[in-house]
This record gives structure tokens, sequence and C-alpha cells, in this order.
């Protein structure tokens, strides 16, 4: 709620502070704005059928991350249970922002419920749609933004995740959060966005880096006030991990070992990427309409490429954490890839409309090269 009241600030700012002529307006927003909301309620109520059948999540929700949560609530000395080496299975080593949060609404409601971890899942579902749909609105068009939006709820596999109540959702809004007040030229909430997702998983962690190094090249200006406003979540997941958590062992293979699982691992990949389809549709093609229909924006290739460096070294990091992992790699990719893709989907998205030219521009050329003709 705070980060969708935030962009209708910024939406409303930047409309008054602009003294150019408006765009030519496009009569698609209402029914694009209908489309979406229709959208958001089927979705939301395919999702309501999920949390009754299983209240609970899959597997990792309530082995890891409910369970570190009930550890956290219930006081006393079980907390520290929460990052016991000795219940290994819950992933004692992982970052505690998910279960703390669900902890502390426990402890507000004095109710251990199903409801704190169903509603966790839907707000930070709700926070990345407001994240590109109204930062998309603010930074370029509402148009482009209610199709990020539409693109996004257009995404079965993604929306899969949401009731599983797994911590990637909330991953994927503070990649994307990070990555989209960058845009906005507010350095101080993407660098806390940024912090947040390394407090969030190990993921955010590499995260952070890609986006700390990205940001001093492309975002120069930028850089120190993100790094500083990054840093409290940053230190608070490094006192965890260093002074609180378990040390793991770890054991990698050869590099010659490495070597041969390449082909694996790209065959996977490729494998969940067409595994995100629904029967003949795929979430990729109205993306391949979209850019065939508004083409690329030639003049934004700094953003082009601030906001693809992101998801690109996020995958090629991945990439190399498959290939040296201790565990049976067709275990490990079965298991964890197709979440990995989740984590960084709304970031693609996000690089795929940072491109593409705004339908409002388009409505001004069109009539421009008519008028020529004459």
């Amino acid at each position: 709620m705070i980060i969708l009241l935030f962009l209708s600030c910024e939406i409303w700012r930047k409309r008054a502070a602009s003294n150019a002529a408006p765009l030519a307006p496009v009569p698609s927003t209402l029914l694009l704005t209908i489309a979406m909301l229709v959208a958001l309620a089927v979705t939301t109520s395919a999702m309501a059928d999920a949390w009754e059948a299983n209240p609970q999540g899959n597997w990792d929700a309530w082995s890891i991350w409910n369970l570190r949560a009930r550890f956290l609530a219930a006081g006393g000395a079980l907390p520290q249970r929460a990052w016991s080496p000795a219940l290994s299975w819950t992933h004692p080593e992982y970052p505690l922002l998910i279960p703390a949060f669900v902890a502390r609404c426990w402890t507000y409601a004095a109710s251990s419920g199903d409801a704190a971890p169903i509603a966790t899942s839907y707000a930070f579902f709700l926070a990345l749609i407001a994240i590109l749909t109204g930062g998309l609105a603010a930074w370029r068009s509402r148009t482009l933004g209610l199709l990020c939006g539409l693109a996004l709820l257009g995404s079965p596999h993604f929306l899969h995740e949401v009731p599983a109540q797994y911590a990637d959702i909330p991953l994927a809004c503070y990649f994307a959060a990070a990555t989209m007040f960058a845009f906005l030229d507010r350095p101080l909430l993407a660098g806390l966005f940024a912090g947040l997702a390394a407090w969030t998983k190990d993921e955010g962690v590499l995260f952070l880096v890609v986006f700390l190094v990205a940001g001093s090249v492309l975002r120069r200006s930028q850089f120190f006030l993100t790094a500083a406003s990054a840093m409290p979540a940053a230190i608070l997941a490094a006192v965890f991990k260093f002074a609180l958590a378990p040390r793991l062992s770890t054991a990698f293979g050869s590099a010659a070992g490495h070597l041969f699982r390449i082909g694996q691992v790209l065959a996977a990949l490729a494998h969940e990427f067409a595994a995100m389809s629904m029967g003949w549709y795929h979430p990729a093609l109205p993306l391949i309409a979209l850019a065939i229909a508004l083409r690329f924006d030639r003049s934004r290739r700094q953003d082009l490429l601030f906001a693809g460096a992101i998801p690109i070294a996020m995958l090629l990091g991945y990439f190399c954490i498959e290939l040296i992992t201790p565990n049976d790699l067709s275990w490990q990719l079965q298991t964890s890839l197709s979440r990995l893709l989740v984590q960084i989907w709304p970031a693609l998205l996000l690089f795929v409309f940072a491109s593409l030219c705004t339908p409002e521009s388009a409505a001004v050329v069109e009539p421009r090269k008519k008028a020529k003709k004459f």
C-alpha cells in the first residue's frame, strides 16, 4: 500500500510539473484498466481456491519459512531454533526477513493462524503489480504500465508460486522495486529494496552485488546514496550469516565435472522456460507482439543496458551456482530452477518494457506521417 501511494504521488507530481504539451490520449487506456482489474479479480479467485485447499502452502512453506516463523513467535528459548544446525531441513542459514515478518504478525494478532503467511504472500504480489504498473506509469506512460501489469498477470507459472508461500515472490518484488526506483531517480529507496533482498534469501546477496556494480557503471550519480541506503539491511544479513547462522560445509566437484554439467543446465533452463506456457499460450508471446507493434526506443540505450544487465547477470550467477552445486544436479535443477526463473521474471518484464516506445508517442507520430503524405 505504501508503494502504491508513493507511485500515485509520483504520477501526480510528474503530471503537475510537466510544462510540455501532453501526449495524445490512447483510447484503449480505460479498456486496459478494466482488463487488468478483471484479470486481477480472476487471479485472486483462483488463488483463494488454492489457499482454501492448501492453507499452509507447499513443502518449503511449512517446513522452512512458516516453521521458522513459529519458532520466532514462540518466545523463550525457542526462537534460537530458527537457526539451529540440528534442524538442517529448515535451512537455518537462510535470512530471516519473511519468517520474522510472519512471526511479528502472529505476535500482534496473538494467534498463529494461516492468515498471516497467506496475506504476506498476497501483499507482496500486489506490491509487485503496483511497482511494475505504477512505476512504469510514473516513469514512461500509463498505457505502458498497464500493459506490463497485464503481462505479469498473464504469466501462469509466476502466478502459481504466489499461493505456495515461498520467499521467491517477495524476492522478485525487491528485485523489481530496486530497479524501478533507480529509474525514478530515488536512490535511497532503490538501495533500501536491494538491501532487503539480501535479508530475504541467499539469492538476494547476489542481486545486491549485481545491482551495486551495475549502478556504479551505468548510474554513477546515484551510486553512493544507493549503497548507503542498502547497508543497514546488508549488515543485518551479514551479522546473521557470520554470527548466528550455522556454517555449512560445501564440497565442489572437479572443473572437468563442471564442464560436463553445462549442457545439462542449459537444457534444463530451456525446458523450464518452455514449461512457463499453458497449452499453446506462453507469456513471452505478448512481449513479442508488443515489440513488433510498438518497436524499441533507440534513445533509451543506457536505461536498456541497466535494466538488461541485472537479470542477465543474475541468470549467469544462477548458472554458475548450478554448475558447482555439491548436490545431485538433476535433483537441484528440478527443485530450484523454476523458482529461480520466477525471481527474475518481473525484472525481465521491466527490461522489455523499459526498451519499448510508448503507445502515446506512437499515437503522435502516426498523424504526422499521414500529414506528410498530403
